[in-house]
């Protein structure tokens, strides 16, 4: 059963996990949140991280995906999904460039997750900082 994804972050084409883990994957549009989150870089290592904080921030730009379930399986992992240092999966509202809304999957921390915040909100993550972890 096919899945739609948001990713706002290292999984867009041109950064550090697109490759390995969406190259295949179908690209659908560009996307944007239809209602604002804080989008910041977290950590030593700048992850772009989108914080469960709906209603604060920016709307956020980013790539809208059709995926397979081993595929969102593969990026629960990647994502440590529901480990302190990870994210949590949840359905976002986003609307493409036509205004078509539509519900997707995505990767966000809860506000108390997110401890070291290393710039402003974004609208868009376009920053080279990001270093990978040592056991990725």
């Amino acid at each position: 059963m096919p899945h739609l994804l948001f990713v706002y972050g290292t999984l867009k084409r041109g950064f550090a996990n697109h490759a390995g883990y969406l190259g295949e994957a179908e690209f659908l549009d560009l996307a944007v949140t239809c209602e604002p989150f804080p989008l910041v870089l977290n950590g030593p290592r700048f992850s772009p991280v989108l914080v469960d904080a709906q209603g604060k921030g920016l709307k956020v730009q980013g790539e809208l995906y059709r995926v397979d379930a081993p595929t969102l399986d593969e990026l629960d992992r990647l994502e440590r999904v529901n480990e302190r240092d990870g994210y949590r999966r949840r359905r976002l509202a986003i609307a493409d460039p036509s205004g078509q809304v539509r519900a997707a999957w995505s990767y966000l921390k809860p506000p108390s997750w997110v401890e070291d915040v290393r710039s402003e909100p974004m609208a868009v993550y376009d920053d080279d900082r990001y270093r990978p972890r040592p056991d990725a």
